[in-house]
């Protein structure tokens, strides 16, 4: 195994949709954490132990097929985790095949220990066997139970659908859902003149592009500013852009109509399959149509279709480069026989001429400036850090400390629930009055609500001072790794760079993920 494996140890949390309604109670991913990392601190053997977390939410386990999960495997595959600790088997995976072959072969094979809190399962304690019949067969039954809860859902919601019921979340721009009746839509007036004014621009001959800039001109709020405008950010324009209008003008909703079954999935939702348009289920005059058949049909015409593909070139800046005047991702133009150097464009001004964004942007010379102010980061980052060790060595004191105020606190507490019981046997004997008995029950209760509250206010300290250490190791182990850069590849601009702002006047800032350090550049 991997030498840094040695003293890895990994948290995987994950709550699917099926667990909504526990969110608040056992299976939230606040519960799963904090069962956790109780648990490691009880146990000695992983007190040096640096921690990883994975977390998977909204994810459901009948499939492997959740980011996080993804991430932590190719760490095990990396040789780079020791140990793995869920909360029970399910939060892992629900499919029984899948989960066995992960706890019986890869796992083994890789080295890596793998403990389920609440089934009792730890494989250090089940080497050179398989699993258990009893956990083995309560991961059969969590397999089984989430295909047919999985069947069960999917056979109700496909029962509404025939009958037009509208089930889904959110209504197209336009309409609102029925406060009156269940699954049923209404229209939606405010919405619904914007979605016909769109469709009364694209009868007048204008595109997508040209319908956007006119709708940004003429100041008409896009589908967030009307549903959620608490949630608009004020750090960048809001504005209407091709893709939101394509959408409105090939929707056939507008015409009244409402079509499902336009996926299928295997049984526990994998392996999903999109199914053509010709073969959707249809239901004609399902609720007020907005537009006319004509109007629908004009805007066909003008090639509403999509956008043709084009072959993507990576380049490490992309996602990461914003332009400082409309605050939107800066888009990446690599080399072609149009374009004679690559670049960066902000996609907002040449849509609609925003005067304080940034144009254009040669990317050899922004790659080569960010190189520059990383190289020096890093420089500025190693002094720092030769100081930072001392800094983690009182966090580490500091959580000696913590942990041995937690133990002390809990023996106290065990010392006053036993001495609670020897009064009340002394009372049962007759060698205590009653009133003696009551007296030295409540005040031991009383001290008990103290310890208690003592405990929780140890481990939440315990918990925010174990997290800073584990920021602040990690951090001077990268500026370790990355003691000269030479390239700006992918992982590196991933591993320091949160963000980099480009202004009208070419200057530039740059957001770096070790907060202390934020250099600028112009």
């Amino acid at each position: 195994m991997n030498v840094l494996a040695a003293n890895t140890l990994a948290l995987y949390l994950r709550l699917s949709m099926e667990d909504e309604g526990d969110r608040d109670e056992s299976n939230s991913i606040t519960s799963q954490r904090l069962l956790i990392r109780n648990y490691i601190r009880s146990c000695p053997e992983f007190e040096n132990f640096q921690i990883k977390e994975y977390c998977d939410d909204g994810y459901s386990g009948t499939n492997m097929d959740r980011p996080d999960i993804q991430k932590l495997l190719e760490e095990v595959k990396a040789g780079r985790i020791s140990c793995i600790i869920v909360k029970d088997l399910s939060r892992f995976a629900r499919d029984y095949i899948e989960l066995g072959t992960y706890m019986n072969q890869i796992f083994p094979f890789m080295g890596v220990r793998f403990i389920a809190i609440n089934d009792h399962y730890d494989s250090d304690k089940h080497k050179g066997s398989t699993v258990e019949i009893d956990t083995a067969f309560k991961t059969l039954l969590y397999d089984l139970y989430s295909k047919d809860v999985s069947e069960k859902v999917k056979s109700s919601l496909n029962n509404k659908l025939s009958k037009g019921e509208y089930v889904y979340g959110q209504t197209p721009l336009g309409y609102a859902k029925d406060p009156e009746k269940k699954n049923t839509v209404i229209v939606n007036e405010i919405e619904a003149e914007v979605v016909r004014y769109v469709f009364k621009l694209s009868c007048d001959g204008n595109s997508p592009v040209a319908i956007a800039k006119l709708l940004y001109d003429e100041g008409i709020p896009t589908t967030m500013q009307l549903r959620r405008p608490n949630q608009v950010r004020t750090d960048r324009i809001t504005t209407w852009n091709e893709s939101m209008v394509r959408r409105i003008l090939k929707n056939r909703f507008y015409l009244g109509e409402f079509a499902y079954g336009k996926s299928t999935c295997d049984v526990g939702g994998k392996n999903k399959k999109y199914v053509p348009e010709e073969d959707w289920k249809v239901i004609k005059n399902h609720h007020p149509a907005l537009v006319t058949e004509e109007q629908f049909a004009t805007t066909t015409l003008i090639k509403v279709g999509k956008r043709i593909k084009q072959k993507r070139v990576k380049n490490p800046l992309v996602g990461k480069l914003i332009c400082g005047g409309c605050k939107y991702p800066m888009i990446f133009k690599p080399l072609t026989e149009k374009n004679q150097r690559e670049r960066f464009e902000c996609r907002m001004h040449a849509k609609l001429q925003i005067d304080q964004c940034c144009t254009s942007l040669n990317s050899t010379v922004i790659q080569e400036i960010v190189l520059q102010e990383l190289n020096n980061q890093i420089l500025q980052l190693g002094d720092y850090n030769k100081q930072k060790n001392t800094l983690l060595e009182a966090q580490k004191a500091i959580m000696a400390k913590l942990k041995e105020e937690l133990r002390n606190s809990k023996d106290e507490k065990i010392k006053l629930e036993r001495g609670k019981d020897k009064a009340y046997e002394k009372y049962a004997a007759g060698h205590m009055t009653a009133d003696k008995y009551m007296s030295v029950s409540e005040d031991s209760e009383k001290k008990a609500k103290s310890l208690s509250r003592k405990i929780d206010d140890v481990n939440d300290k315990l918990n925010q001072i174990e997290e800073e250490y584990y920021k602040d190791a990690k951090d001077l182990k990268q500026v370790i790794r990355y003691s000269h850069i030479e390239k700006l590849t992918q992982e590196v601009v991933d591993t320091f760079i949160q963000s980099i702002y480009v202004y009208h006047d070419k200057s530039i800032e740059i957001e770096w993920k070790f907060t202390e350090h934020s250099v600028g550049q112009s």
